[in-house]
């Protein structure tokens, strides 16, 4: 079989069976905490999505529209009635920017271009590759940002899974495995 390219990865033209994951670049298991404490991860905030949101919040202005209409109506019955009679155009003229804001809340940080701190999203522009932040002190490498920026929410949960797994040099008694017997005989 033949190297498959990232693009075609997820294509939905590429049949399930020929798709493969990506190339790991690092593992969550080489994150160090600067302290003994529960690591913490960077999630943009609420500012952030809006500034990533950038010209799509013209697709606002339907639904701002909306709430005008609605203070207004307690006013004036009439607007009432065509807000009720046209209730399909403000279904589509709130779920279109709904739509568009989670869209870019869900990819927000693979659309940060610069290299950024996993733990606080601190940029670390014009530092080195390997270094510690300088805000939360925590380690960080090129390979472990550009793992996280992939889909920080399946980094965070190999993080935890690994975390729970027995250290390596770690003695275990072996045995016979005693269970009990099912009763079609297996």
């Amino acid at each position: 079989m033949q190297p498959t390219e990232p693009h075609t990865r997820r294509d939905p033209d590429v049949p399930l069976h020929e798709r493969v994951p990506f190339d790991a670049l690092a593992s969550p298991a080489e994150v160090r905490p600067a302290t003994g404490e529960e690591v913490r991860w960077y999630m943009p905030g609420w500012a952030e999505t809006a500034r990533l949101l950038g010209w799509r919040w013209v697709l606002f202005i339907p639904a701002a529209v909306l709430v005008g209409l609605l203070v207004m109506a307690v006013l004036h019955p009439f607007l009432l009635q065509l807000l009720v009679g046209w209730w399909k155009l403000w279904v589509l003229a709130v779920a279109v920017p709904t739509a568009a804001a989670v869209n870019v809340a869900k990819h927000a940080i693979r659309s940060r271009k610069e290299p950024f701190c996993i733990h606080c999203g601190y940029g670390l522009t014009g530092l080195p590759p390997e270094h510690t932040c300088p805000e939360c002190g925590s380690a960080y490498s090129q390979q472990l940002i550009e793992e996280y920026r992939r889909d920080p929410h399946w980094f965070i949960e190999r993080y935890h899974a690994a975390r729970d797994l027995p250290r390596a040099d770690a003695p275990f008694q072996a045995g016979a495995v005693r269970r009990r017997r099912s009763r079609d005989g297996t």
